[in-house]
């Protein structure tokens, strides 16, 4: 039986925690399908730039760094993205689209999230960093940044109601957000942090502490929210053993 406020709520099943190319896409309604090869090159060209800014910083990298890095002209970068900003916001969007689908495969127990960010995050390493650790430094890519934390807040809320869904934002406790604020940090940062300076050897021991982290987390905020308690013990989805 799942976790439900006092006045219970039942709710249809819902799975938590759910790197390839996103679907071409056209830029909008009037122009052209981007094909595959030209999505492939942008991809490219994004993977260089994340390099490039995340050894410069944001701010004072130049395109000019970028284009010689990628090995062509100003003019052929500039075709792609117009601007730096531009640059920067699809290096985001990318970051945000890989762990989006890792969201959508099943939640398998504690550590199984974080398990399928760290594989998000991997695919795009400088990306993925350059988002936790500087995309709130400028206002201009503020959005990306908070896209970030309520993609995050989203998997930690469900997971309190796991595997009904959370009641409607009305019916939730009033301290559910203030829960949610500090454990989205948590996520967010070790998993950068991991992606930075982890040996990758490792990785389950780092994923089987998160679940452990993550697991005395539902249960205190259980209590603060006066939550009911679970009747059945969620598993972990690893094999990594502390030392």
């Amino acid at each position: 039986m799942a976790w439900r406020g006092r006045r219970g709520c039942a709710r249809l099943a819902t799975h938590l925690w759910s790197s390839t190319l996103p679907q071409p896409l056209a830029a909008n309604d009037t122009d052209p399908p981007v094909t595959e090869r030209e999505a492939v090159r942008r991809q490219q060209f994004m993977r260089v730039a994340a390099a490039v800014f995340r050894k410069h910083g944001l701010a004072r990298a130049t395109m000019e760094q970028v284009a010689a890095a990628a090995g062509v002209t100003k003019v052929v970068l500039y075709r792609r993205f117009p601007s730096k900003d531009a640059l920067i916001q699809g290096i985001f969007a990318e970051t945000i689209h890989r762990l989006k689908e890792q969201d959508a495969k099943p939640w398998r127990g504690y550590g199984g999230g974080m398990r399928k960010a760290l594989l998000a995050a991997r695919s795009f390493e400088d990306g993925f960093i350059l988002l936790v650790r500087h995309g709130n430094q400028n206002p201009a890519y503020h959005a990306a940044h908070q896209a970030l934390r309520k993609r995050t807040g989203q998997r930690l809320r469900a997971l309190l109601w796991h595997p009904e869904r959370p009641p409607p934002p009305a019916e939730r406790p009033p301290l559910l957000e203030l829960s949610l604020d500090p454990m989205i940090s948590f996520c967010n940062d070790a998993l950068a942090y991991w992606v930075e300076k982890g040996d990758p050897a490792r990785d389950e021991m780092f994923l089987r502490w998160c679940g452990q982290m993550i697991r005395a987390w539902r249960h205190n905020a259980a209590e603060l929210l006066n939550l009911d308690s679970p009747e059945q013990e969620w598993p972990f989805d690893t094999e990594g053993a502390l030392p």
